[in-house]
């Protein structure tokens, strides 16, 4: 395939080293009239940014909507019997109050066993996805987890919800990475940020919408357990959605038959301004090697594991730890609405922040981690009797979720090469897995209604977030302002049929 020629980007050397990054302008910024080399006009490509959205995004967004709903369920069922049913949590003693103390290992290994899961999926579906249609991959997995969660219901033991948890942990896998690797088809460098914080931002929004549906679900009159109808009715509805996904959602902008010749011509030119690689069904081992050889792999990996480990603790302990704190079982699931919210909403503010102005990821991930800091430290060290100032502290403690999505973005964003960029987004979800194991198990671990372990393992978390993200700006501003000087400032674009990766290819920019 001959490389579809854009304008070239000249002057760069006018930018400040810090700015310097391989973008294409912004759209309000290009000429209104054709550019040179080009077919098609500005208002051609808003155009068609446009049609992506409305037609990928919401297919992205409910379908990680789904995922995180029916992960999440098992928390929302802990208020309708779900662990005494099957056995995960025991009191061993009581407060002088007559609180009961409570052991939840059983409860946090359920939890665990799902990441578990999720870590020996990441690979084999990244395998899957990148050898196969990704559109049929990620169908057929919505497809068996759906019947997983379905399946919930039939458990009546630990040993039942432990081979449960971990099938839907391996089939949930294949979403997260294929997602992140998707959106570098569809969209420019500069829009992949915002994009990407659309469709992950839908982990707040089913954290905010969940607790009520749960709840009027969880009001069901049956011969069930009160917690059963919950999972049987939610997985089928996965299991519909699938049907969705296997019709609508595409591989790629070569072979999807949604795109005209002439709108396939604009997003081939778009991803030349990417000069990140091509899209191939091949393994470069060579790529696949490099990826681990790379310390922005290990940065991102560190970054999504460390803010993994208090976001995975408040959602497998957030409506018990609420609970804790003196509310009662309905007020628990409805205060973990406005959780969800903040997270959601962090998620797009930063999302928009990191669209509107170049070069700012790395602080607003610092930013959201100090932000949450200030929320362990209260929930870690707040009186007991002031319940209202220990929920601000888990409310606080939700923002830090924004610094895992923008390491996200910037997995993608960072890397060329599609091998790579592979291997390195199912990578750093497989830190995620990590972090969302070991969140649960420090809170399973200290024992409740206090969690002292937990806040104090979460602060440390992110104090290490604030310094790598801070350490790895520095070395990649480094890396631009060699490559400035190696090229002379002259930036050249390389084509999609060019699978070079981001260290072969010294006219790549990073993202800072």
């Amino acid at each position: 395939m001959n490389a579809f020629e854009p304008g070239q980007i000249n002057n760069v050397e006018e930018m400040k080293e810090e700015n310097m990054v391989l973008e294409t302008e912004r759209l309000d910024d290009l000429d209104a009239t054709k550019a040179e080399g080009n077919s098609f006009t500005v208002e051609d490509e808003k155009r068609l940014v446009r049609k992506l959205d409305l037609w990928l995004l919401p297919l992205m967004m409910i379908t990680y909507f789904l995922q995180s709903y029916d992960k999440g369920i098992m928390s929302a069922a802990t208020q309708f019997g779900f662990n005494s049913d099957l056995g995960l949590t025991r009191i061993i003693g009581h407060e002088a109050d007559g609180t009961a103390i409570t052991n939840n290992q059983k409860y946090s290994n359920a939890s665990m066993i799902f990441y578990i899961g999720y870590l020996v999926g990441t690979y084999p579906m990244m395998y899957l996805s990148q050898h196969y249609p990704t559109s049929r991959v990620i169908a057929g997995a919505t497809f068996l987890w759906g019947a997983v969660v379905m399946s919930t219901a039939g458990c009546h033991s630990y040993a039942g919800i432990m081979v449960n948890r971990f099938f839907l942990g391996f089939l949930e896998s294949t979403v997260a990475p294929a997602f992140t690797v998707l959106v570098t088809f569809w969209w420019t460098r500069e829009e992949q940020a915002l994009r990407t914080s659309l469709w992950y931002c839908c982990v707040g929004v089913a954290t905010t919408l969940s607790p009520l549906i749960n709840y009027g679900l969880g009001q069901i009159h049956s011969s069930l357990k009160p917690w059963k109808p919950i999972f049987l009715i939610l997985g089928a509805i996965t299991v519909c959605w699938s049907f969705v996904l296997l019709f609508t959602l595409p591989d790629n902008p070569l072979t999807t038959k949604r795109l005209n010749e002439a709108e396939r011509k604009i997003v081939i030119s778009r991803l030349e301004r990417n000069n990140a690689g091509t899209l191939t069904r091949e393994f470069n081992k060579a790529q696949f090697f490099e990826a681990f050889r790379d310390y922005k792999l290990y940065s991102c990996t560190l970054i999504i594991l460390l803010t993994g480990v208090p976001s995975g603790a408040i959602g497998t302990f957030g409506t018990v730890v609420i609970n804790g704190f003196g509310f009662s079982h309905f007020d628990s699931l409805a205060l973990t609405c406005p959780i969800g919210a903040i997270t959601a909403l962090t998620i797009l503010f930063f999302g928009y922040v990191t669209r509107k102005w170049n070069n700012l990821r790395y602080l607003c991930i610092i930013v959201s981690a100090l932000i949450s800091i200030v929320g362990t430290v209260i929930a870690w060290t707040g009186p007991r009797s002031n319940r209202g100032l220990l929920f601000a502290g888990v409310f606080l403690i939700a923002v830090q979720v924004a610094a895992g999505a923008l390491a996200v973005s910037l997995a993608a964003s960072n890397m060329a090469g599609h091998t790579k960029k592979a291997t390195v987004s199912a990578t750093t979800f497989v830190g995620y897995c990590v972090g969302n194991v070991i969140g649960p198990e420090i809170f399973g671990a200290s024992p409740g209604p206090v969690y002292h372990a937990g806040f104090m393992g979460s602060c440390i978390c992110l104090c290490c977030v604030v310094v790598i993200a801070a350490v790895t700006w520095v070395l990649l501003r480094r890396e631009n302002a060699k490559r400035n000087r190696v090229t002379g400032g002259t930036v050249h674009l390389h084509g999609v049929d060019e699978d070079l990766s981001d260290i072969q290819n010294k006219d790549f920019r990073y993202v800072l």
